[in-house]
């Protein structure tokens, strides 16, 4: 199995096991207890979001080998070009797309298996998904804002743990593909499929 296609299939069983178990987690407690379901947020019951969700858990299943010449690259790279027209050519976001075009430079700037492999950019790259939240409801985040503003806007809101859980559904998945990246590669933890790789690659 090539690795690109045991990374895309690692994220979706891995996201899946998780989705699942927390599904049967949030309908069981809510039966039992009578409270709503909105009391797990780590996962949302809103279709659109769903396939959200396991998008991105594959997605990010895949990102850490954006360092390297591969079929993730030219994913990743297609995505944010495209990302980047839109922002120019109909959101007329300059100062957004100038920021996505300097981070698209930094994973090839990199090492192979770097900063891009790393466990605490696992847990603070999917953190975009709790911010992309509160930059939408505040303008004082949006270009041309000041960041005192925007700062004392979002430290005075009474919504921000509310955009938070928002956003957690999307954290959690992205951070799910991103560990069963990691894992795979034997970085996370060292699975016996690591571990036998390297044998391999020693020989």
């Amino acid at each position: 199995m090539s690795m690109f296609r045991e990374h895309w299939i690692g994220g979706l069983v891995a996201y899946s096991t998780f989705f699942i178990v927390s599904l049967i987690s949030t309908i069981a407690v809510s039966v039992l207890y009578a409270v709503p379901a909105a009391w797990n947020p780590t996962i949302s019951l809103n279709p659109l979001k769903v396939v959200g969700c396991f998008a991105i858990a594959v997605l990010f299943g895949l990102w850490p080998d954006v360092d390297i010449k591969s079929k993730s690259q030219k994913i990743f790279y297609t995505i944010l070009f495209v990302l980047n027209v839109a922002l120019i050519a109909f959101w007329r976001k300059y100062l957004e797309s100038a920021l996505l075009g300097l981070f698209a430079m930094l994973p090839i700037m990199s090492k192979h298996r770097g900063w891009t492999h790393a466990r605490i950019t696992m847990i603070l790259l999917p953190g975009v998904f709790l911010l992309v939240p509160i930059y939408a409801t505040y303008p004082e985040w949006h270009s041309g804002g000041t960041p005192l503003g925007a700062f004392d806007a979002l430290l005075e809101s009474e919504e921000l743990p509310s955009l938070i859980l928002t956003g957690l559904p999307f954290y959690v998945a992205s951070f799910i593909g991103y560990a069963s990246h990691l894992y795979l590669d034997g970085i996370l933890f060292r699975s016996r499929k690591a571990q036998r790789r390297k044998v391999r690659a020693s020989q």
